[in-house]
């Protein structure tokens, strides 16, 4: 996609400004995907497969092309302007990033996130039996014709679906809310985007306290465990609330909004 196209699509006014950039790139789940710029970008992608990861790479893809492609325009606007981009101080601005890249990795509210990643994939790893067994109980029940084993079993796989979803991406976006807490310059009167990737980080964990909810019920052999890793996410989720204590008000376009 070339800048005219560029320019073209973002014309059209069923999308959403900026809707891409707070969501939890979740398109399967998303009712907004018709109303985004970059679902719709990386659906003209001939190459698009139905592979996951392939769509969590696409997505990215989507977001770098866009990048670059606004790049041009703000290069060809300061052209026409007589603003000359490289006139800033680049290796003082990277300097700066990479220490605020530092800072937001070593936070507390970092480390705790990523020590709840590690939590996750320990305890998959050391519950895969209990799931095997889960699964022939839940066979024998559909042969028994009794209770509602596929409604059991579809909540089962929810549950893991969503927990593995956000079990890395909720540290990302803390990373990134703890590393943009200061206003750009003259862009005061704004809400944070700090703001906005926190009520993202509070939207996984609120979900994923639900995830593991759900397993405790079904899975009460594995209760203990769950609730240990429960007391993490409550105790994540109300430090980060202290930190973000705006976030939660935050307005994602779209989501946030009527339309």
């Amino acid at each position: 996609m070339d800048k005219d196209a560029l320019l073209k699509m973002a014309e059209n006014p069923d999308f959403i400004s900026g809707i891409y950039n707070y969501c939890d790139r979740w398109c399967e789940r998303c009712a907004f995907t018709r109303r985004c710029m970059v679902f719709a970008m990386e659906e003209k992608e001939p190459s698009r497969q139905e592979c996951p990861d392939m769509r969590n790479r696409e997505f990215w893809n989507g977001i770098d092309a866009m990048f670059k492609l606004t790049m041009e325009l703000v290069q060809d606007l300061a052209k026409e302007r007589g603003i000359d981009l490289n006139a800033v101080d680049q290796k003082g601005a990277m300097e700066e990033h990479m220490e605020k890249r530092r800072r937001a990795e070593n936070h507390p509210l970092a480390r705790e996130a990523k020590q709840y990643a590690t939590m996750v994939k320990e305890w998959l790893n050391l519950h895969e039996a209990l799931f095997r067994e889960k699964e022939e109980a839940l066979r024998n029940e559909l042969e028994l014709g009794i209770a509602e084993p596929e409604v059991t079993a579809a909540e089962l796989i929810d549950a893991v679906e969503v927990i593995r979803w956000y079990q890395y991406q909720i540290a990302v976006k803390l990373m990134r809310s703890l590393g943009g807490r200061e206003p750009a310059e003259g862009m005061e009167e704004f809400p944070p985007d700090s703001d906005g990737s926190a009520k993202i980080a509070l939207i996984g964990i609120d979900r994923s306290i639900g995830a593991w909810g759900s397993l405790r019920r079904h899975l009460p052999g594995a209760s203990a465990d769950i609730l240990n890793i429960l007391v993490h996410l409550g105790k994540l989720k109300a430090a980060t609330e202290r930190h973000f204590p705006h976030a939660r008000w935050f307005v994602r376009p779209g989501f946030d909004q009527e339309i």
